[in-house]
């Protein structure tokens, strides 16, 4: 199968776009044996300086600004553009399907499918999704919600990585049940890290670019009061962190995908950690968390969003908003035992969430889909 795999950003698979998930996703389906051919919405500098005036003269900044008719319109021709240059695919997984037209840019007789953690209609009926909290104008949202639910009628088939985002694509978008399958989020293995653990000392360990919506400051507050009663407990905190100076709490900023020191530093985190404490305001597939049972740590996850479909037992869900829930699942994972035993149920469940392994469960649904679209099409099989 050659498959073209569309992210609309100059950089199409870079590690930095939507938490490495076309990153990963290029990785897994290679590990299978499927050609992924980038497709991305370069456009000519000529043209793009002529859009970015253009926009520009809106008076719209940001993420409005790249969401301006002008924009879109262009990004569709430079897709469209950018998949006839690419040569014969077979089938198109496409994803931010909100900031260009998926039917217009699928050729004939190609399979076309869209991979999301969920849609802008349910990220916005939430209060603390990005989508709410970064203020947007309500007019403007519902543009994009129309333009993502239009992508979502044009494709073939919409995979989504959890029932949770399934239920919105069904009640919000008015998706066919037969063309919305769930196939998981993948994540990047954080496996042999070395025997370094000691689940005698409890050891937390927070990852999240995000400070506000992953809910930094209850998790400060409430290991506050496990520390209280276990004072040699620790919390070791990863991401966009403010200053914070707390008995018993290491800050260690941002760790980048793409710097292999930060990454080893981030691995070894991993490997001594006996408790991952991530119960987010808004989480609809948090990929650290499956990164953190992937090193067989049991996982403090939020009830708000897809989380919970993961990892079993492996995981404790709890309200993001209840500093006492969250206090009473760090001191369960205080106890050793109770602690080793979740952290390796949650290390076999994450490995069925592996970048292949949703790769392969695409890429299985696409090859049955293929030889049918294309008969439709032209009457003969293509081998």
């Amino acid at each position: 199968m050659r498959l073209g795999l569309l992210y609309p950003s100059l950089d199409p698979v870079g590690p930095r776009e939507w938490s490495g998930t076309p990153a990963g996703l290029a990785a897994g389906f290679a590990t299978i044996g499927v050609e992924v051919v980038p497709i991305g919405s370069a456009m000519p500098g000529g043209l793009r300086q002529l859009v970015g005036a253009m926009s520009h003269a809106t008076g719209k900044r940001g993420a409005v600004a790249d969401r301006v008719h002008v924009k879109n319109a262009a990004r569709t021709w430079a897709i469209a553009r950018n998949i006839h240059a690419a040569g014969p695919i077979d089938a198109i997984l496409a994803m931010g399907t909100e900031l260009y037209d998926l039917g217009a840019v699928v050729p004939p007789g190609v399979v076309s499918s869209t991979y999301d953690d969920g849609t802008l209609a349910q990220m916005w009926a939430h209060e603390n999704s990005d989508l709410r909290l970064a203020g947007f104008p309500p007019s403007h949202v519902s543009r994009w919600i129309a333009r993502q639910r239009r992508s979502t009628a044009a494709a073939d088939m919409n995979f989504v990585s959890t029932h949770w985002a399934k239920e919105s694509f069904l009640d919000d978008y008015r998706a066919e049940e037969s063309s919305v399958k769930v196939v998981g989020m993948g994540h990047r293995p954080r496996t042999g890290t070395g025997n370094n653990r000691d689940w005698s000392q409890p050891n937390y360990l927070f990852v999240g670019v995000d400070w506000r919506r992953k809910n930094g400051e209850r998790i400060l507050e409430a290991f506050a009061r496990v520390y209280a009663r276990i004072p040699q407990a620790t919390l070791h905190l990863v991401g966009s962190v403010p200053g914070v100076r707390q008995e018993g709490v290491s800050v260690h900023g941002h760790l980048a995908r793409d710097d292999g020191a930060a990454q080893e530093k981030l691995l070894n985190l991993f490997s001594t950690a006996t408790c991952f404490v991530l119960p987010g305001l808004f989480d609809p597939s948090p990929i650290a968390c499956l990164e953190a049972a992937s090193a067989g740590v049991p996982v403090i996850a939020s009830t708000e969003g897809g989380a919970g479909e993961f990892l079993g037992e492996g995981a404790a869900l709890v309200d993001p908003a209840n500093v006492a829930a969250i206090e009473a699942a760090m001191l369960r994972f205080s106890d050793p035992a109770e602690a080793r035993r979740c952290g390796g149920i949650a290390e076999l469940a994450a490995s069925g969430f592996t970048w292949s392994a949703v790769a392969g469960r695409i890429g299985q649904a696409l090859s049955e889909s293929i030889v049918p679209a294309k008969l439709k099409d032209d009457g003969v099989a293509h081998v």
